[in-house]
Protein backbone atom coordinates (compact mmCIF):
# COMPACT_ATOMS: atom_id res chain seq x y z
CA UNK A 1 0.00 0.00 0.00
CA UNK A 2 3.06 2.32 0.82
CA UNK A 3 3.91 2.34 -3.41
CA UNK A 4 -0.17 2.72 -3.89
CA UNK A 5 -0.10 5.89 -1.64
CA UNK A 6 3.70 7.36 -3.25
CA UNK A 7 2.78 6.92 -6.29
CA UNK A 8 -1.00 8.32 -6.22
CA UNK A 9 0.69 11.58 -4.01
CA UNK A 10 3.54 11.75 -7.41
CA UNK A 11 1.14 11.66 -9.88
CA UNK A 12 -1.33 14.00 -8.34
CA UNK A 13 1.61 16.52 -7.85
CA UNK A 14 3.32 16.33 -11.05
CA UNK A 15 -0.10 16.43 -12.61
CA UNK A 16 -1.14 19.14 -11.36
CA UNK A 17 2.43 21.58 -10.63
CA UNK A 18 4.04 19.88 -13.75
CA UNK A 19 1.29 19.94 -16.30
CA UNK A 20 0.01 23.56 -14.74
CA UNK A 21 3.25 25.18 -15.46
CA UNK A 22 3.87 23.84 -18.47
CA UNK A 23 0.95 24.73 -19.79
CA UNK A 24 1.42 28.64 -17.97
CA UNK A 25 4.56 28.99 -19.85
CA UNK A 26 3.05 27.90 -23.36
CA UNK A 27 0.18 30.28 -22.66
CA UNK A 28 2.60 33.11 -21.81
CA UNK A 29 4.44 32.60 -24.55
CA UNK A 30 0.84 32.66 -27.13
CA UNK A 31 -0.52 35.27 -24.92
CA UNK A 32 2.82 37.35 -25.84
CA UNK A 33 2.74 37.31 -29.63
CA UNK A 34 -0.57 37.83 -29.57
CA UNK A 35 -0.24 41.02 -27.56
CA UNK A 36 2.85 41.78 -30.41
CA UNK A 37 0.00 41.10 -33.17
CA UNK A 38 -2.07 43.36 -31.48
CA UNK A 39 0.45 46.23 -30.87
CA UNK A 40 0.97 45.76 -34.42
CA UNK A 41 -2.13 46.01 -35.78
CA UNK A 42 -2.64 49.30 -33.63
CA UNK A 43 0.11 50.77 -34.97
CA UNK A 44 -0.92 50.06 -38.85
CA UNK A 45 -4.22 51.62 -37.57
CA UNK A 46 -2.47 54.56 -36.33
CA UNK A 47 -0.51 55.31 -39.19
CA UNK A 48 -3.50 54.84 -41.41
CA UNK A 49 -5.31 57.58 -39.31
CA UNK A 50 -2.43 59.97 -39.42
CA UNK A 51 -2.14 59.91 -43.28
CA UNK A 52 -5.85 60.09 -43.64
CA UNK A 53 -5.72 63.43 -41.35
CA UNK A 54 -3.42 64.68 -43.76
CA UNK A 55 -5.45 64.13 -46.61
CA UNK A 56 -8.34 65.02 -45.25
CA UNK A 57 -6.88 68.65 -43.56
CA UNK A 58 -6.47 69.99 -47.34
CA UNK A 59 -9.73 68.97 -48.21
CA UNK A 60 -12.81 71.43 -48.12
CA UNK A 61 -15.36 68.88 -47.87
CA UNK A 62 -13.78 66.49 -45.28
CA UNK A 63 -17.75 66.44 -43.17
CA UNK A 64 -18.77 64.98 -46.33
CA UNK A 65 -16.41 62.31 -46.81
CA UNK A 66 -16.51 61.77 -43.01
CA UNK A 67 -20.33 61.06 -43.57
CA UNK A 68 -20.24 59.06 -46.44
CA UNK A 69 -17.10 57.05 -44.12
CA UNK A 70 -19.54 56.38 -41.00
CA UNK A 71 -22.53 54.69 -43.18
CA UNK A 72 -20.30 51.88 -44.79
CA UNK A 73 -17.15 50.53 -42.91
CA UNK A 74 -17.14 49.45 -39.07
CA UNK A 75 -14.16 51.81 -38.43
CA UNK A 76 -15.74 55.00 -37.45
CA UNK A 77 -15.09 58.72 -38.24
CA UNK A 78 -16.15 61.54 -37.00
CA UNK A 79 -14.98 65.71 -36.78
CA UNK A 80 -15.68 67.64 -33.97
CA UNK A 81 -14.27 70.82 -33.25
CA UNK A 82 -11.42 70.81 -30.75
CA UNK A 83 -13.39 73.66 -28.55
CA UNK A 84 -15.92 71.25 -27.94
CA UNK A 85 -14.00 68.75 -26.26
CA UNK A 86 -12.65 69.09 -22.20
CA UNK A 87 -8.85 67.51 -22.64
CA UNK A 88 -5.80 69.01 -20.24
CA UNK A 89 -3.83 71.42 -21.62
CA UNK A 90 -1.07 69.27 -21.72
CA UNK A 91 -2.70 67.07 -24.16
CA UNK A 92 -4.34 69.52 -26.42
CA UNK A 93 -0.78 70.74 -26.62
CA UNK A 94 0.75 67.22 -27.43
CA UNK A 95 -2.34 66.99 -30.26
CA UNK A 96 -1.73 70.39 -32.01
CA UNK A 97 2.24 69.32 -32.28
CA UNK A 98 0.68 66.54 -34.81
CA UNK A 99 1.44 63.53 -32.51
CA UNK A 100 -1.75 61.51 -32.28
CA UNK A 101 -3.65 60.84 -29.33
CA UNK A 102 -5.06 57.07 -28.61
CA UNK A 103 -7.51 56.60 -25.97
CA UNK A 104 -9.17 53.12 -24.64
CA UNK A 105 -12.32 52.01 -23.34
CA UNK A 106 -13.51 48.55 -23.11
CA UNK A 107 -15.68 48.71 -27.05
CA UNK A 108 -13.22 50.85 -28.89
CA UNK A 109 -9.89 52.05 -29.56
CA UNK A 110 -9.90 55.85 -30.33
CA UNK A 111 -7.43 57.76 -31.74
CA UNK A 112 -7.53 61.63 -32.28
CA UNK A 113 -5.95 63.50 -34.94
CA UNK A 114 -5.24 67.35 -34.91
CA UNK A 115 -7.15 69.18 -38.37
CA UNK A 116 -4.83 72.48 -38.61
CA UNK A 117 -6.77 73.86 -41.35
CA UNK A 118 -10.49 74.29 -39.03
CA UNK A 119 -8.68 74.11 -35.55
CA UNK A 120 -10.89 70.42 -35.20
CA UNK A 121 -9.94 66.49 -34.27
CA UNK A 122 -9.99 63.94 -36.31
CA UNK A 123 -11.51 61.16 -34.64
CA UNK A 124 -11.03 57.51 -35.80
CA UNK A 125 -12.58 54.90 -33.51
CA UNK A 126 -11.71 50.67 -34.29
CA UNK A 127 -13.86 48.32 -32.22
CA UNK A 128 -12.08 45.56 -30.27
CA UNK A 129 -14.68 42.77 -29.85
CA UNK A 130 -12.64 40.80 -32.14
CA UNK A 131 -9.78 41.05 -30.11
CA UNK A 132 -11.68 40.12 -27.17
CA UNK A 133 -13.04 36.95 -28.58
CA UNK A 134 -9.72 36.12 -30.02
CA UNK A 135 -8.50 36.55 -26.54
CA UNK A 136 -11.21 34.35 -24.92
CA UNK A 137 -10.92 31.49 -27.59
CA UNK A 138 -7.43 30.81 -26.39
CA UNK A 139 -8.16 30.64 -22.68
CA UNK A 140 -10.97 28.22 -23.44
CA UNK A 141 -8.24 25.64 -25.44
CA UNK A 142 -5.90 25.95 -23.06
CA UNK A 143 -8.01 24.92 -20.32
CA UNK A 144 -9.66 21.95 -22.26
CA UNK A 145 -6.01 21.00 -23.26
CA UNK A 146 -4.78 20.99 -19.62
CA UNK A 147 -7.60 19.20 -18.27
CA UNK A 148 -6.98 16.62 -21.57
CA UNK A 149 -3.71 16.13 -20.12
CA UNK A 150 -4.32 15.62 -16.86
CA UNK A 151 -6.72 12.84 -17.96
CA UNK A 152 -3.63 11.14 -19.76
CA UNK A 153 -2.04 11.66 -16.41
CA UNK A 154 -4.41 9.96 -14.49
CA UNK A 155 -5.41 7.16 -16.94
CA UNK A 156 -1.38 6.24 -17.50
CA UNK A 157 -1.07 5.71 -13.88
CA UNK A 158 -4.62 3.70 -13.23
CA UNK A 159 -4.07 1.02 -16.06
CA UNK A 160 -1.22 -0.76 -14.29
CA UNK A 161 -3.65 -0.90 -10.86
CA UNK A 162 -6.96 -1.84 -13.16
CA UNK A 163 -4.99 -4.71 -14.61
CA UNK A 164 -3.27 -5.83 -11.62
CA UNK A 165 -6.81 -5.53 -9.79
CA UNK A 166 -8.54 -7.27 -12.24
CA UNK A 167 -5.72 -10.20 -12.13
CA UNK A 168 -6.51 -10.65 -8.26
CA UNK A 169 -10.01 -10.93 -8.60
CA UNK A 170 -9.88 -13.74 -11.17
CA UNK A 171 -6.83 -15.72 -8.50
CA UNK A 172 -9.26 -14.82 -5.74
CA UNK A 173 -12.44 -16.25 -7.82
CA UNK A 174 -10.30 -19.60 -9.27
CA UNK A 175 -8.81 -20.23 -5.88
CA UNK A 176 -12.26 -20.16 -3.96
CA UNK A 177 -13.60 -22.51 -6.44
CA UNK A 178 -11.18 -24.92 -5.31
CA UNK A 179 -7.81 -24.41 -7.42
CA UNK A 180 -5.39 -23.80 -4.79
CA UNK A 181 -2.28 -23.86 -6.57
CA UNK A 182 -3.47 -20.26 -8.05
CA UNK A 183 -1.14 -17.17 -7.59
CA UNK A 184 -0.90 -13.73 -8.19
CA UNK A 185 2.27 -12.76 -10.79
CA UNK A 186 3.56 -9.09 -9.79
CA UNK A 187 3.63 -7.59 -13.06
CA UNK A 188 6.59 -5.32 -13.93
CA UNK A 189 4.44 -2.35 -12.50
CA UNK A 190 2.40 -2.76 -9.68
CA UNK A 191 1.26 -0.42 -6.90
CA UNK A 192 -0.40 -3.18 -4.82
CA UNK A 193 2.63 -5.49 -4.63
CA UNK A 194 2.22 -6.10 -0.57
CA UNK A 195 -1.28 -6.82 -1.27
CA UNK A 196 -0.48 -9.14 -4.28
CA UNK A 197 2.67 -11.05 -1.77
CA UNK A 198 0.18 -10.90 1.17
CA UNK A 199 -2.56 -12.55 -0.79
CA UNK A 200 0.24 -15.55 -2.23
CA UNK A 201 1.23 -16.15 1.40
CA UNK A 202 -2.36 -16.84 2.85
CA UNK A 203 -3.60 -18.84 -0.48
CA UNK A 204 -0.18 -20.82 0.46
CA UNK A 205 -1.05 -21.14 3.87
CA UNK A 206 -4.44 -22.01 3.28
CA UNK A 207 -2.96 -24.37 1.14
CA UNK A 208 -0.43 -25.91 3.48
CA UNK A 209 -3.45 -26.25 5.93
CA UNK A 210 -5.78 -28.32 3.44
CA UNK A 211 -2.94 -30.74 2.73
CA UNK A 212 -2.37 -30.73 6.69
CA UNK A 213 -5.58 -31.86 7.07
CA UNK A 214 -5.20 -34.64 4.48
CA UNK A 215 -2.21 -35.70 6.53
CA UNK A 216 -3.96 -35.37 9.59
CA UNK A 217 -6.94 -37.60 8.31
CA UNK A 218 -4.36 -40.25 7.33
CA UNK A 219 -1.80 -40.10 10.03
CA UNK A 220 -4.84 -40.88 12.44
CA UNK A 221 -6.59 -43.55 10.40
CA UNK A 222 -2.81 -45.37 9.71
CA UNK A 223 -1.32 -44.79 13.47
CA UNK A 224 -4.54 -45.17 15.79
CA UNK A 225 -5.85 -48.63 13.75
CA UNK A 226 -1.86 -50.33 14.81
CA UNK A 227 -2.40 -49.70 18.98
CA UNK A 228 -6.39 -50.25 18.49
CA UNK A 229 -5.97 -53.19 17.22
CA UNK A 230 -3.89 -54.52 19.81
CA UNK A 231 -5.46 -53.52 22.96
CA UNK A 232 -8.35 -55.18 21.35
CA UNK A 233 -6.47 -58.34 20.68
CA UNK A 234 -5.10 -57.87 24.51
CA UNK A 235 -8.46 -57.83 25.98
CA UNK A 236 -10.09 -60.54 23.81
CA UNK A 237 -6.74 -62.58 25.47
CA UNK A 238 -7.41 -61.68 29.03
CA UNK A 239 -10.70 -62.64 28.85
CA UNK A 240 -9.86 -66.34 27.67
CA UNK A 241 -6.68 -66.11 30.06
CA UNK A 242 -6.54 -67.27 33.66
CA UNK A 243 -3.24 -66.93 34.39
CA UNK A 244 -2.33 -64.11 36.38
CA UNK A 245 1.22 -63.85 35.01
CA UNK A 246 -0.11 -63.69 31.04
CA UNK A 247 -2.53 -61.54 32.66
CA UNK A 248 0.02 -58.94 33.85
CA UNK A 249 1.76 -59.19 30.91
CA UNK A 250 -1.30 -58.37 28.39
CA UNK A 251 -2.10 -55.89 30.87
CA UNK A 252 1.44 -54.13 30.52
CA UNK A 253 1.43 -54.64 26.85
CA UNK A 254 -2.64 -53.14 26.64
CA UNK A 255 -1.38 -49.70 29.08
CA UNK A 256 1.66 -49.47 26.70
CA UNK A 257 -0.48 -49.30 23.61
CA UNK A 258 -2.83 -46.48 25.60
CA UNK A 259 -0.02 -44.75 26.16
CA UNK A 260 1.27 -44.39 22.69
CA UNK A 261 -2.25 -43.75 21.43
CA UNK A 262 -2.07 -40.98 24.19
CA UNK A 263 1.16 -39.09 22.98
CA UNK A 264 -0.36 -39.70 19.27
CA UNK A 265 -3.47 -37.76 20.33
CA UNK A 266 -1.32 -34.37 22.12
CA UNK A 267 1.24 -34.97 18.95
CA UNK A 268 -1.80 -33.79 16.69
CA UNK A 269 -3.54 -31.71 19.15
CA UNK A 270 -0.41 -29.89 19.60
CA UNK A 271 0.42 -29.15 16.25
CA UNK A 272 -3.36 -28.34 15.42
CA UNK A 273 -2.50 -25.12 18.07
CA UNK A 274 0.37 -23.97 16.01
CA UNK A 275 -2.30 -21.68 14.07
CA UNK A 276 -3.62 -20.55 17.22
CA UNK A 277 -0.12 -19.64 18.25
CA UNK A 278 1.01 -17.72 15.32
CA UNK A 279 -1.39 -14.91 17.12
CA UNK A 280 0.74 -15.25 19.88
CA UNK A 281 4.12 -14.25 18.02
CA UNK A 282 6.50 -11.37 19.31
CA UNK A 283 8.94 -10.09 17.13
CA UNK A 284 11.70 -8.64 18.75
CA UNK A 285 16.16 -8.58 17.84
CA UNK A 286 17.15 -12.11 18.61
CA UNK A 287 21.00 -12.82 18.54
CA UNK A 288 21.65 -16.26 16.73
CA UNK A 289 24.46 -16.91 17.58
CA UNK A 290 24.05 -16.97 21.32
CA UNK A 291 20.85 -18.72 20.96
CA UNK A 292 22.16 -21.79 18.45
CA UNK A 293 25.15 -22.19 21.34
CA UNK A 294 22.37 -22.22 24.28
CA UNK A 295 20.33 -25.12 22.53
CA UNK A 296 23.88 -26.96 21.85
CA UNK A 297 24.81 -27.05 25.03
CA UNK A 298 21.20 -28.29 26.03
CA UNK A 299 21.83 -31.04 23.43
CA UNK A 300 25.85 -32.49 24.02
CA UNK A 301 25.90 -35.67 25.62
CA UNK A 302 29.50 -38.22 25.72
CA UNK A 303 27.50 -39.92 23.02
CA UNK A 304 27.31 -36.96 20.22
CA UNK A 305 29.95 -34.23 19.15
CA UNK A 306 28.28 -31.07 18.09
CA UNK A 307 30.29 -27.95 16.93
CA UNK A 308 29.21 -25.02 16.07
CA UNK A 309 31.13 -22.53 13.24
CA UNK A 310 30.66 -19.44 12.96
CA UNK A 311 32.41 -16.12 12.26
CA UNK A 312 32.64 -13.17 14.65
CA UNK A 313 29.94 -10.75 13.76
CA UNK A 314 26.39 -10.40 14.35
CA UNK A 315 23.67 -12.58 13.49
CA UNK A 316 20.94 -10.62 14.61
CA UNK A 317 17.09 -11.46 13.37
CA UNK A 318 13.86 -9.80 14.07
CA UNK A 319 11.83 -12.91 15.54
CA UNK A 320 10.28 -14.73 18.38
CA UNK A 321 12.86 -15.63 20.27
CA UNK A 322 10.54 -18.86 22.00
CA UNK A 323 9.44 -20.50 18.84
CA UNK A 324 13.19 -19.98 16.96
CA UNK A 325 14.28 -22.13 20.51
CA UNK A 326 11.95 -24.82 19.21
CA UNK A 327 12.78 -24.49 15.38
CA UNK A 328 16.50 -25.10 16.39
CA UNK A 329 15.90 -27.70 18.69
CA UNK A 330 14.05 -30.11 16.77
CA UNK A 331 17.17 -29.37 13.46
CA UNK A 332 19.76 -30.69 16.27
CA UNK A 333 17.27 -33.63 17.39
CA UNK A 334 16.42 -34.45 14.04
CA UNK A 335 20.24 -34.47 13.20
CA UNK A 336 21.49 -36.59 16.43
CA UNK A 337 18.39 -39.33 15.99
CA UNK A 338 19.43 -39.66 12.24
CA UNK A 339 23.20 -39.68 12.46
CA UNK A 340 26.25 -41.25 14.28
CA UNK A 341 27.23 -39.00 16.67
CA UNK A 342 28.54 -36.30 15.17
CA UNK A 343 26.43 -32.54 14.05
CA UNK A 344 28.28 -29.46 12.67
CA UNK A 345 26.03 -26.38 12.52
CA UNK A 346 27.56 -22.92 10.53
CA UNK A 347 26.29 -19.28 10.74
CA UNK A 348 26.39 -17.48 7.67
CA UNK A 349 24.90 -13.97 6.63
CA UNK A 350 24.30 -11.36 3.79
CA UNK A 351 23.13 -7.96 3.89
CA UNK A 352 19.49 -9.40 3.91
CA UNK A 353 19.43 -12.56 6.42
CA UNK A 354 21.03 -15.00 8.31
CA UNK A 355 21.34 -18.88 7.25
CA UNK A 356 22.14 -21.23 9.91
CA UNK A 357 22.92 -25.35 8.41
CA UNK A 358 23.23 -27.65 10.92
CA UNK A 359 24.56 -31.35 8.99
CA UNK A 360 24.95 -34.89 10.42
CA UNK A 361 27.16 -38.02 9.58
CA UNK A 362 23.89 -40.25 9.09
CA UNK A 363 23.08 -41.91 5.97
CA UNK A 364 21.24 -38.72 4.41
CA UNK A 365 17.96 -38.17 2.48
CA UNK A 366 17.67 -39.38 -0.72
CA UNK A 367 16.40 -37.01 -3.66
CA UNK A 368 12.70 -38.05 -4.13
CA UNK A 369 11.95 -37.80 -0.35
CA UNK A 370 13.49 -34.24 0.50
CA UNK A 371 9.83 -32.46 -0.35
CA UNK A 372 7.80 -34.79 1.37
CA UNK A 373 10.28 -34.74 4.75
CA UNK A 374 8.99 -31.44 5.69
CA UNK A 375 5.57 -32.62 6.32
CA UNK A 376 3.55 -33.66 9.29
CA UNK A 377 3.60 -36.93 9.87
CA UNK A 378 6.06 -38.21 7.73
CA UNK A 379 9.32 -40.12 9.23
CA UNK A 380 12.58 -39.91 8.34
CA UNK A 381 14.40 -43.65 7.62
CA UNK A 382 17.92 -44.74 8.02
CA UNK A 383 19.65 -46.63 5.85
CA UNK A 384 19.68 -46.96 2.04
CA UNK A 385 18.03 -50.22 0.99
CA UNK A 386 16.93 -50.46 -2.28
CA UNK A 387 16.79 -47.02 -2.62
CA UNK A 388 14.77 -46.49 0.33
CA UNK A 389 15.38 -45.05 3.48
CA UNK A 390 15.17 -48.35 6.01
CA UNK A 391 13.69 -48.57 9.49
CA UNK A 392 11.91 -45.97 11.10
CA UNK A 393 12.73 -44.25 13.81
CA UNK A 394 10.75 -43.35 17.07
CA UNK A 395 8.68 -40.39 16.63
CA UNK A 396 5.29 -38.96 14.78
CA UNK A 397 7.20 -36.99 12.00
CA UNK A 398 5.91 -33.62 13.19
CA UNK A 399 9.38 -32.17 14.37
CA UNK A 400 10.52 -30.75 11.12
CA UNK A 401 6.66 -30.38 10.08
CA UNK A 402 6.72 -27.45 12.92
CA UNK A 403 10.17 -26.31 11.73
CA UNK A 404 8.51 -25.52 8.42
CA UNK A 405 5.44 -23.83 10.12
CA UNK A 406 7.84 -21.26 11.98
CA UNK A 407 9.76 -20.42 9.16
CA UNK A 408 6.49 -19.50 7.24
CA UNK A 409 5.45 -17.11 9.84
CA UNK A 410 8.95 -15.78 10.20
CA UNK A 411 9.01 -15.45 6.10
CA UNK A 412 12.04 -17.38 5.73
CA UNK A 413 12.83 -20.23 3.97
CA UNK A 414 14.67 -23.76 4.35
CA UNK A 415 16.75 -26.26 1.69
CA UNK A 416 16.83 -30.06 2.25
CA UNK A 417 20.10 -31.65 0.42
CA UNK A 418 22.91 -33.81 1.53
CA UNK A 419 26.62 -32.68 3.38
CA UNK A 420 29.50 -32.55 1.33
CA UNK A 421 31.58 -32.97 4.77
CA UNK A 422 29.91 -35.17 6.53
CA UNK A 423 27.81 -37.37 3.76
CA UNK A 424 24.71 -37.04 6.24
CA UNK A 425 21.58 -34.88 5.94
CA UNK A 426 21.92 -31.16 5.57
CA UNK A 427 19.31 -28.70 6.75
CA UNK A 428 20.26 -24.88 5.58
CA UNK A 429 17.43 -22.43 7.27
CA UNK A 430 17.28 -19.04 5.96
CA UNK A 431 15.64 -16.24 8.28
CA UNK A 432 15.58 -12.68 6.89
CA UNK A 433 16.54 -9.91 9.34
Amino acid sequence: MRILTCTLILVVLLATAGLGWLFDQVYVQTAQNEKDQNVDAVSVLEQFGSELAQTLNSSPDRYEFAQRWQAKNKYKLEIVSLDELILPERLIAQIKQGKPLLLETKKQVIFHYYLSAGNELLILKSPVSELKKANQSLDYIFTLMFYLALLVVVLLWVFPLVRQLLKLRQTAKLFGEGDLRQRVAPGSISYIRDIETEFNHMAQRIESLVGDVKLLSSAVSHDLRTPLARIRFGIDTLQEEDDPEVRRRFEQKISSNVDEMTELVETLLGYARLDQAMLEIKKEPVELSQLISQCINNKVTDLVELRLFKAETDYTVVADQSYLTILFNNLLQNAINYGRGKVIVTLSETKDSVTVCVADNGEGIIEEHREDILKPFVRGLAGKQNNVVGQNKKGHGIGLAIVKRILDWHHGDIQVGNSKELSGARFCVTLPR
